[in-house]
């Protein structure tokens, strides 16, 4: 038997660092789009600090280590009002408006925002299947 010598290409990862400061790591090339995939409100900036994201179609290199931010584009009260009650991830609504708040809120005379702080919040939990669970109604014996 001889010795064998492995020979293997270092491959250096771009790590993506989250606001909660876990470090990701993603073999190159990548593009910010791929990573904003599983992030859609978010945006990656070369520093904690960035205050213009980089663009969608931007490579990123290589060894260094960028940031995953908050979106810039988004309002901040929109956003918080569609985080769930553990302060992360997006919750998809369904608000029921009369005639008359829709003509209002064509014509600009009032606001989404003012729209929604006169709805009534109702909850419901939905199964990972996304069908609700639903209880038996018993048949009336006759």
């Amino acid at each position: 038997m001889g010795n064998c010598l492995a020979m293997t290409k270092h491959v250096k990862a771009v790590r993506v660092a989250k606001p909660d400061g876990k470090v990701l790591e993603f073999s190159s090339p990548i593009h910010v789009k791929d990573i904003l995939t599983n992030f859609p409100t978010y945006g990656i900036g070369v520093s904690k600090k960035a205050t213009k994201p980089l663009f969608p179609d931007h490579e990123l290199k290589a060894g260094r280590l960028y940031y995953l931010l908050p979106s810039l584009h988004s309002p901040p009260n929109l956003s918080t009002l569609m985080k769930g009650e553990t302060g992360g991830g997006i919750k998809r609504i369904k608000v029921i408006i009369t005639k008359q708040q829709l003509e209002q809120l064509v014509t600009k005379q009032i606001s989404v925002e003012d729209i929604l702080s006169e709805v009534q919040t109702v909850s419901v939990n939905l199964p990972s299947n996304g069908k609700p669970k639903l209880d038996s109604i018993p048949e009336e014996n006759e």
